[in-house]
């Protein structure tokens, strides 16, 4: 048996849940599809799909292996494109999660100039409110809002986060909500109003922190009246009239710009540590060539300044050199 085409079946088999559409990608017929399944079963002795007429989902033994193949291949296809003395163009799928807190418009454009400069490769984007195990979960690359690491929780020493942006942070509420009660302008005023936000990474009460003009913090703890653990929905709820919202201001631009929502408490700025856009990828000694084209055209994209570049590429190279001192940071 070559394990390694076999390996290469069943991830295609894996991504594109179909034993028909990855014969078809192959170019290769579904008997010799399902030979190439039946023999790596049997040779690990255990089942990696679940099969049924209707459908196929992979098995626990499965859903491990899978991680397990996608980084030996990669691997593998990265060794011998060094070794042939050419990196190939970027090419297969690239996984992306992002948080619901970017900006929809930001996040388009980004994908598309990526996808415009590399078209061999196929974008899977997953909005999701937390960062998953990148890893575990088979993404290759993440987007999110970085928050301040709570008190006792450890690094994730399987990826390297990479904060790159920051978003400003605006207190607002829609034009019906404020027509109705007293606008406030000073942060103790919002205990007299309805607010929106999102859950507390701590579980603990939610706190907004404004800055006055001079500098001075004015933390603020609330007792929200409507909670939801998605930016976009926050921002639905404002624009119903629910309440005041704290919201990245990419994300209601536009809500501005029609009068859909008013930008509130002029004075005040919003602490801005928890807005720090950050970029999230595995650390592997062998970025592929799809996950760290997409790592270098996000920073280029941003606008970021060559020392960002630079502390990038030194976090890949020291990674190759001293992949056991990367852990231990």
């Amino acid at each position: 048996m070559n394990q390694i085409y076999a390996m290469r079946v069943f991830v295609r088999v894996a991504e594109t849940q179909s034993f028909r559409r990855a014969a078809q990608q192959l170019k290769v017929s579904n008997a010799l599809v399902t030979r190439s399944i039946a023999t790596l079963e049997a040779h690990l002795h255990a089942r990696l799909i679940n099969r049924t007429t209707r459908n196929l989902s992979l098995t626990e033994a499965g859903t491990h292996y899978l991680e397990g193949c996608r980084g030996l291949l990669e691997e593998l296809d990265h060794l011998e494109g060094s070794v042939a003395g050419t990196e190939r163009e970027p090419g297969g799928t690239l996984r992306v999660v992002a948080t619901g807190a970017l900006s929809p418009q930001a996040l388009t454009q980004l994908l598309d100039g990526y996808r415009r400069r590399f078209p061999k490769v196929h974008i899977r984007l997953t909005l999701a409110e937390r960062l998953p195990h990148l890893i575990e979960d088979g993404y290759d690359v993440g987007l999110f809002i970085a928050g301040p690491t709570p008190a006792g929780a450890s690094a994730d020493t399987d990826s390297v986060e990479l904060s790159f942006a920051t978003q400003r942070l605006v207190p607002c509420a829609a034009p019906s909500y404020l027509a109705a009660r007293e606008e406030p302008h000073h942060p103790d005023h919002l205990a007299l109003h309805s607010c929106i936000a999102t859950p507390s990474e701590q579980r603990g009460p939610t706190v907004w922190h404004f800055i006055e003009s001079d500098g001075d913090a004015q933390p603020v703890t609330l007792d929200p009246s409507y909670m939801v653990n998605s930016p976009l929905l926050v921002r639905l709820a404002a624009i119903a009239g629910m309440g005041v919202a704290v919201l990245p201001e990419p994300l209601v631009a536009d809500d501005f710009a029609t009068g859909a929502l008013k930008r509130i408490m002029q004075d005040y700025t919003v602490d801005e540590s928890q807005a720090k856009v950050s970029l999230v990828y595995p650390r592997r000694r062998h970025l592929p060539a799809k996950t760290r084209a997409f790592v270098d055209y996000t920073l280029e994209h941003a606008g970021c300044p060559a020392s960002a570049l630079s502390a990038h590429a030194h976090a890949i190279i020291a990674h190759d050199l001293h992949p056991a001192a990367q852990h231990a940071s």
